[in-house]
């Protein structure tokens, strides 16, 4: 069920950050900070002399990020905004973690200085802008990381995140260290979203989440052959497998006896 699959309900607050003409909506959002610092001050001195607030649930939600305890995901693709939501986070003062970020390629070394990692993905999809190199998203993860940018990989999307490796094997195809690829997908996913004290990679005292594949877990050909989650063995079953094992049997009967065909006369 989802409560046994999820690790924090409230890891990060994620903004998708408005592309184009985008004045009004970034000033609303600023408004929005603005309003829950305001919140936060009024909290605060009530606190201290004991009295009580009307508390407003979009505000408290707010607190834990506005005080940098929490990062804050945005969704930013084109260059001009990744720029735009960099300068965003460094005036509201939060911890930013990049999402989508084709064009992260073009600021590596502006997030290399200011320490900003990035979630890239999908890896597999067309360049944001018309003028750009046709590989620019397969060869963007291994420019990020040639650039000392922290980053990891993912499908962007819930129904495709089974391809998430193989979206790591295409920016691996293009430049990315095998290594880091891997990586990419397991312990500095878990590092970038603060998980890696229990997920990532195989250390004791971790919550021994791992698969056991006879090849490169980048590979489409590679086969799963054991599954432990926190520890317990499950079965590297799915209706796929099934489906293989019921319809590989046809190919071992042998065919059908001829069939005769006579004109009637």
């Amino acid at each position: 069920t989802t409560p046994q699959v999820t690790i924090d309900l409230e890891a990060a607050l994620g903004i998708n950050w408005p592309g184009g003409d985008n004045k009004k909506r970034v000033e609303s959002l600023k408004d929005f900070f603005a309003e829950a610092r305001v919140y936060r001050e009024a909290k605060t001195a009530a606190e201290a002399s004991e009295q009580s607030i009307l508390k407003d649930p979009r505000f408290e939600a707010m607190l834990p990020y506005l005080a940098g305890e929490k990062p804050v995901i945005v969704e930013a693709h084109t260059r001009k905004e990744i720029v735009e939501a960099i300068l965003f986070a460094e005036e509201e003062k939060v911890k930013l973690i990049l999402a989508g970020a084709g064009d992260a390629w073009k600021v590596a070394d502006e997030l290399k200085k200011r320490d900003i990692p990035v979630i890239v993905g999908p890896v597999m999809r067309r360049p944001h802008e018309s003028w750009d190199p046709y590989d620019a998203p397969y060869a963007n993860a291994g420019r990020l990381h040639a650039a000392g940018v922290r980053f990891c990989i993912r499908s962007d999307s819930a129904s495709n995140s089974r391809n998430a490796p193989f979206e790591a094997a295409r920016a691996v195809a293009f430049g990315l260290p095998p290594e880091a690829g891997l990586r990419a997908v397991t312990l500095s996913a878990a590092e970038i979203l603060g998980l890696d004290e229990e997920l990532g990679s195989l250390e004791v005292g971790k919550r021994a989440t791992l698969i056991v594949t006879d090849g490169s877990p980048l590979q489409h050909t590679a086969q799963i052959h054991g599954i432990f989650i926190d520890g317990q063995p499950y079965r590297p079953e799915s209706r796929q497998t099934e489906f293989y094992h019921r319809y590989r049997q046809r190919i071992q009967q042998p065919d059908p006896a001829p069939v005769t065909l006579i004109d009637a006369p």
